[in-house]
């Protein structure tokens, strides 16, 4: 089934793909981010504290596993010119390596709810850059979720949570993810790109800059030099999880595409976000004052009613055509969440947020 399409059947088959898809989805993309945590974390975890690396890693083995696809036929080949390819790695790997950075040195709470001014950034950009309206309802929508964030983020920074140099990390993130997404669908529509192709074409460069620059940003993040890390067989198998649940992350977000409408996304994309935040306070015992949790409530609410508002209850036949561009821009998002999987993050242009 092609990108862009919707899965509309109603045959018991194709509802359990579609559960198994959503399901695979949601669960890779939760998953992943705790066990990045643990894998990084020098308190609780293995002390890993090598989130450039760990993103170059992960893109390497993406790069393997679509190799293989396409030598044995199942992923077709896809070419882009060099400066494109470089220029979209570049952008990418800005976005990936602050994402981990941010699970590294951020709570996972404070982390989550980040991403989701990825939103209000893309729609700033749009607005400025593009000259998109957006009405009133819309507006409220991202004032709300700006809002929630800022009451998560200065609760992490009084208690003591987070620092300084943990909310400038999370703001490149922000940024880096929002410009990825508007490139990944830029280019997806100027060279008729597929998401696989587009991670095909880039994830070797991506995996390759990062290997070169990584463990220089880790030093000057973490103090530690990559070199001297001592792995131990829990650590390594907790690595190779990761990566394999990043191939998990890859595949589930192909499955989705084909399947699901923008509406769907949205709501993928919630779950991925309460379930992130609530498994950091239930399992990771994760500080959670009533303020803060005000604000991730307040936050997730106005992603929620961006999303209603974005998309509509009962278009009309130009709404129809307008939500056609929106599925796109979900597919677009969605691609970019396959060059994220890094890190599990991704986010949605115009059409969907996946909170993850």
């Amino acid at each position: 089934m092609g990108v862009g399409q919707q899965h509309s059947s109603g045959h018991p088959h194709a509802l359990v793909a579609d559960g198994f898809a959503w399901f695979l989805n949601v669960s890779s993309a939760v998953t992943i981010v705790f066990v990045n945590k643990v894998l990084m974390d020098p308190r609780k975890g293995y002390a890993f504290t090598y989130a450039c690396t760990l993103s170059a890693i992960h893109f390497l083995t993406a790069a393997g596993c679509i190799t293989l696809a396409q030598m044995t036929g199942f992923v077709e080949k896809a070419r882009l010119p060099w400066k494109a390819t470089l220029y979209f790695s570049i952008i990418a790997v800005i976005s990936i390596a602050s994402l981990n950075l941010s699970l590294l040195v951020n709570p996972v709470g404070l982390y989550q709810v980040a991403k989701l001014l990825v939103i209000p950034f893309v729609c700033c950009v749009e607005a400025i850059g593009y000259g998109r309206r957006f009405n009133t309802a819309t507006l409220l929508s991202i004032a709300t979720v700006v809002v929630g964030v800022a009451v998560v983020t200065v609760n992490d920074l009084g208690s003591g949570s987070t620092s300084l140099l943990g909310i400038l990390i999370a703001g490149v993130s922000v940024v880096g993810s929002g410009m990825q997404q508007i490139l990944c669908g830029a280019m997806q529509r100027e060279y008729k790109l597929q998401s696989h192709q587009l991670l095909a074409a880039t994830a070797p460069v991506q995996g390759g800059i990062l290997l070169v620059s990584g463990p220089f940003i880790d030093a000057a993040v973490s103090g530690n030099w990559i070199g001297g890390y001592a792995l131990t067989t829990p650590a390594v198998a907790v690595l190779v999880l990761s990566c394999a649940i990043s191939v998990g992350v890859n595949v589930s977000q192909f499955m989705c595409l084909g399947r699901f409408s923008a509406v769907t996304f949205q709501v993928i994309g919630h779950t991925k976000t309460i379930l992130v935040l609530l498994i950091s306070w239930l399992a990771l015992g994760e500080n959670m004052s009533t303020k803060k949790l005000l604000g991730m409530a307040v936050a997730v609410l106005g992603m929620i009613a961006y999303g209603y508002f974005v998309n509509g209850p009962a278009p009309s036949i130009k709404a129809r055509s307008s939500k056609a561009g929106a599925s796109h821009d979900g597919a677009a998002a969605a691609a970019a969440e396959n060059l994220e999987a890094g890190s599990g993050a991704a986010g949605g242009v115009g059409a969907k947020h996946n909170g993850d």
